[in-house]
């Protein structure tokens, strides 16, 4: 199969050589089969004349070597050495316009090209391609600076309508140190790759300013934006919003204090641990779900405190809630108590001894059930009843007053004494474990 094919070719190109002996070569492309085969032409070369530059081409006369040649793109009038392009010229093409130097056939000096497009270019040129300083106009876009091999590289000013760009460019694009301005917005810092990339300032038109890392053109890192209207934020960042660890505050004037959060973000958002406080003093401990306090979290006022649950910035959950001193624990729903219950002995906060089931569910465990009391609890100012209860038999305790009760290695240790008018703390003739065994004794019997 390849010889009949390499055979055909053989025999078309003999064919057409006999036809045209002017035929210099075949070309058959790479992405279509051997057969049919394209045969390439010579162009004809043609002559443009354009009395715009008739002064011009006045003047390239009077130099030596002058000649006039035309091509199959255009007519060229200016010095030649060998067959080539050599020294000062003017090409006159289809669509475009060059004058300048040319050097073994090719731009080398500087040039001016016009486009019919409007586009023009006037530099220098270095075998064929702008190399050097150079200035390149397209409708409303320029460029001014540095080229090499063909490219924008070096340091260029841009300019297209109301954005401006100044700094350093590598092989056409964007990249190094510079100074951008679009739409009154104003960057300066680093680039890579036509995006803004590694440390930058940017003053924003409304008054905002970011002044971090960047990376892909987005906030990226640590940095620091700062509002119009005065908040700031200080912390990580990732593609563009707040995330990570950080720390935002805003002035209120009116109340003459901060907002201020730090803590954890995700997606602009608080999320995870974090510390809110308000211009008041009051501040919040816990866990934020999308901005909201959602989880396990502790508010403080400035009479009060709430620890427990939280959904959707709510109290919802288990919770205890502390006004005035007294301490509320229970179910909590939208920051409602719903099913109250308490783990103590006493209701803090109140003047006499309650006499709620928990006393009893309490020993009806065992003595040892006062090792699991609240660590401090303030002292009783009125005479109790202390009813207690093992099995079916019941024992009232008349004529005590319980100071407090603090939490000691020894379970049965139980401040007590006869009411006095002073209520002093001292050492008892007996402890709790022989008060109680004195006054079951008589049960048994």
């Amino acid at each position: 199969m390849q010889q009949r094919n390499d055979l055909l070719i053989e025999q078309q190109v003999q064919q057409n050589m006999n036809i045209n002996p002017t035929i210099a070569s075949i070309s058959i492309p790479d992405d279509k089969p051997l057969s049919p085969i394209s045969v390439v032409k010579p162009q004809q070369n043609i002559h443009i004349y354009n009395k715009d530059y008739e002064g011009k081409i006045l003047m390239l006369k009077r130099l030596t070597n002058y000649q006039e040649q035309d091509y199959p793109n255009g007519t060229f009038y200016g010095q030649m050495m060998n067959g080539k392009k050599h020294g000062q010229g003017l090409m006159l093409l289809q669509g475009r316009v060059c004058e300048g130097v040319w050097q073994n056939d090719r731009k080398h000096g500087h040039c001016k090209e016009i486009f019919d497009s409007g586009e023009t270019f006037e530099g220098e040129y270095q075998n064929g391609k702008p190399q050097g300083k150079g200035v390149y106009i397209r409708n409303n876009e320029s460029y001014d600076g540095q080229w090499v091999n063909g490219f924008k590289h070096g340091h260029g000013i841009w300019k297209m309508g109301n954005d401006y760009y100044e700094g350093e460019w590598k092989f056409g694009k964007i990249d190094g140190y510079g100074v951008y301005i679009q739409n009154n917005n104003k960057y300066t810092g680093s680039f890579r790759n036509n995006l803004k990339h590694g440390h930058g300032i940017e003053n924003f038109a409304n008054g905002d300013l970011y002044n971090g890392q960047f990376c892909n053109g987005k906030p990226e890192g640590q940095g620091t934006y700062i509002w119009n209207n005065g908040a700031e934020y200080r912390g990580m960042f990732k593609n563009g919003v707040r995330h990570g660890k950080g720390v935002w505050s805003k002035w209120d004037p009116l109340k003459e204090g901060h907002y201020r959060y730090e803590g954890m973000f995700e997606n602009d958002k608080k999320h995870g641990q974090g510390v809110f406080t308000w211009p008041s003093g009051n501040y919040y401990v816990g866990a934020f779900v999308n901005d909201y306090r959602h989880g396990y979290g502790e508010m403080f006022w400035k009479d009060q405190y709430y620890k427990g649950y939280w959904e959707r910035g709510m109290q919802h959950g288990d919770g205890e809630l502390c006004k005035n001193g007294v301490i509320k624990k229970g179910r909590f729903e939208n920051n409602v108590l719903t099913n109250h219950r308490s783990n103590s002995m006493w209701e803090s906060g109140e003047s006499n001894f309650k006499l709620a089931n928990n006393l009893n569910q309490t020993f009806s465990h065992g003595i040892s059930g006062l090792s699991q009391r609240s660590r401090y609890m303030p002292a009783i100012g009125r005479k109790p009843k202390l009813i207690m209860r093992k099995g079916d038999k019941t024992v009232i305790l008349d004529n005590l007053i319980i100071n407090d009760i603090p939490i000691e290695n020894d379970p049965d240790f139980l401040t007590i004494c006869p009411e006095p008018v002073q209520q002093k703390k001292f050492k008892p003739k007996m402890n709790c474990s022989q008060l109680l065994k004195q006054h079951f004794s008589t049960l048994r019997k």
